[in-house]
């Protein structure tokens, strides 16, 4: 009897049925890992997926992640209250009165940020978005205000260059001519209309010499008892002095050249100077 206990004891024991963990993870030896789940559970959709008790596990540990978490659901074709929901969920107001845009009386008006708010909202933005963009567009509009109040400087600068130089000292007096133009007959206003290339017109020299011949013609159908020899002179641009002396110089019967008669030819001598002092400054 001891004999047969013994033989018992000796004999190897058979694993060959038993799996290991690895083996179920993968499916098992032979035995599908389904045959351990309740049987209602083995054909519900949710787990068509998994393959192994790996897969199942990670199924699990992503499922309780998400318990407590605000879902936001992602229809194939969502409608419009689809899309309000979703949104709405991501943060946009549920009214256009929901935003809050600085206003700064320039750029963002009351009227401009009301509106604003109506189609911010009318694109589902978020207060977030919505500041952003508002950002961007009142930088972009300082830029370009910026740009055309450096353009028309440089216009100024360079019409004033230009007209000193040819009007020499009668600039001031031509300017002035110019101005009484405007404001007679068209007004502040008219000097803020814009040409095709943006310029304006106050800043064009063409405009302001037509203007200032147009105060010349006034002062010439005004009686010349009211016209005073500082206006005159003061009107007189180098362009006509040069006119004048090329006629004293191409007229040998001029007092210039008439040394006979030196009280006259002083006096041109001096008119001379005179001219010569219009042409160059």
């Amino acid at each position: 009897m001891s004999e047969q206990v013994a033989e018992q004891v000796a004999e190897p024991v058979q694993t060959s049925l038993l799996e290991t963990p690895a083996q179920v993870a993968q499916g098992g030896s032979g035995n599908s890992f389904m045959e351990m789940i309740p049987e209602e559970l083995r054909e519900h959709p949710s787990l068509s997926p998994i393959k192994d008790v790996g897969n199942l596990a990670r199924s699990y540990v992503n499922a309780q992640r998400l318990i407590g978490s605000d879902k936001i659901p992602l229809p194939v074709n969502p409608t419009e209250d689809d899309l309000d929901n979703i949104y709405s969920k991501l943060g946009r107001p549920e009214t256009p009165q929901g935003y809050e845009f600085p206003i700064d009386g320039t750029f963002v008006t009351e009227e401009v940020a009301e509106k604003y708010a109506d189609v911010a909202h009318s694109l589902r933005l978020s207060p977030q978005q919505a500041q952003g963009v508002l950002d961007y567009y009142k930088s972009s509009v300082e830029q370009a205000t910026e740009g055309l109040h450096a353009q028309s400087e440089k216009q100024v600068e360079q019409t004033t260059l230009e007209l000193q130089k040819e009007w020499g000292n009668a600039f001031e007096s031509k300017v002035t001519a110019a101005k009484g133009i405007v404001d007679q007959f068209g007004g502040a206003d008219l000097l803020q209309m814009k040409l095709d290339d943006g310029t304006l017109i106050g800043n064009h020299p063409a405009f302001i010499k037509a203007f200032a011949a147009m105060g010349d013609f006034k002062s010439t159908v005004t009686s010349e008892d009211t016209v005073s020899d500082n206006a005159r002179t003061s009107n007189f641009t180098p362009a006509m002095a040069q006119q004048e002396v090329d006629g004293i110089m191409n007229d040998k019967s001029h007092s210039y050249w008439n040394k006979k008669d030196p009280i006259g030819r002083q006096r041109a001598v001096d008119r001379m100077q005179e001219l010569m002092g219009h042409i160059h400054g």
